[in-house]
């Protein structure tokens, strides 16, 4: 149903179009930016409340904060998924606590309990680094899907100073063209309008999209411990996209756990993830890399797209 209802309303843009090309890319491009409608289940609402919540405005969003643990304890960010909301922590943020750190969630627009709004990664991003600045150097950042990306990207516009020691990216796209061209897909955009669409992005956010390389981004981070994690078997996010984080994050190790799909809620995932951030080992599945692309490899714009 919800197949035919996404190409439904894409052939009505491509008819708008037609008609008005400006107003049917500029719908288009807002659909493409316009998080569904939150639904938050009895559990996490209840995890929720434990938190000490700040609504707040920060790089320009409208936002609402989630802290847990002691003020003076080392700080580790979580940044979620596309349509998720801060209570998918609920199952790392009570260890955390326990092993002496202090957590920091939060919903962007459009998301959880925050205000309903437009949100795109250059946006997240800059919530992002706004905390970083806000709070300080985290010791730790968790990043899941389009938070992933966006902690990526809020890194290399960020003073070295303020980046983690560890950071975890899991089930992350790692190439922002691919995104677009599967929301042309998904909704069988003509090509006309899907150019007009994204030249219309690039224009709001000042860069074209394949600026938006988060894995070659990651190469300039061999500083930081990287744990790249993602199910092979991922519905959503294709495991090639991890394997490009993994091609260029210096030192980053790649666990693909054959469970969990794009959501990667397991047990046995959370465990990796907590040992991790812990320096308590890291599974003896996860590949080390040892000689990473550099950023300005002869295969680079080959690898691009995948």
């Amino acid at each position: 149903m919800q197949r035919i209802l996404t190409k439904t309303i894409g052939f009505g843009l491509n008819l708008w179009s037609l008609l008005a090309p400006r107003q049917a890319a500029k719908m288009a491009g807002q659909i493409f930016s316009t998080p569904p409608k939150p639904r938050l289940r009895p559990k996490e609402r209840q995890f929720l409340a434990t938190a000490r919540q700040v609504r707040r405005e920060i790089a320009g969003q409208n936002i609402l904060e989630y802290h847990w643990g002691p003020e003076d304890a080392p700080l580790v960010l979580l940044s979620y998924g596309w349509a998720y909301n801060a209570g998918r922590w609920r199952h790392f943020v009570p260890d955390l606590i326990e092993a002496g750190y202090q957590v920091l969630a939060y919903d962007p627009p459009g998301h959880g309990l925050a205000p309903a709004g437009i949100l795109n990664i250059p946006a997240n991003a800059a919530i992002v680094r706004a905390l970083l600045e806000e709070y300080g150097t985290p010791y730790a950042i968790v990043g899941h899907s389009f938070g992933g990306s966006s902690s990526v990207y809020a890194l290399t516009e960020s003073p070295r100073s303020l980046h983690p020691k560890r950071m975890v990216i899991m089930a992350s796209f790692s190439f922002a063209p691919t995104v677009f061209r599967e929301y042309q897909k998904a909704f069988g955009l003509w090509s006309p309008l899907y150019w007009r669409m994204v030249r219309g992005f690039e224009k709001r956010v000042g860069h074209s999209i394949d600026y938006y390389d988060f894995a070659l981004m990651s190469a300039a981070l061999p500083h930081i411990d990287g744990l790249l994690v993602h199910d092979p078997g991922d519905p959503v996010t294709p495991y090639a996209e991890s394997r490009r984080y993994h091609d260029f994050w210096p030192g980053s190790h790649l666990y693909s756990p054959g469970e969990g799909g794009h959501h990667l809620g397991t047990e046995t995932v959370t465990r990796a993830v907590l040992q991790f951030i812990q320096g308590k080992g890291i599974s003896a599945e996860a590949e080390r890399q040892e000689r990473p692309l550099h950023a300005e490899h002869e295969l680079v714009r080959h690898f691009v797209g995948l």
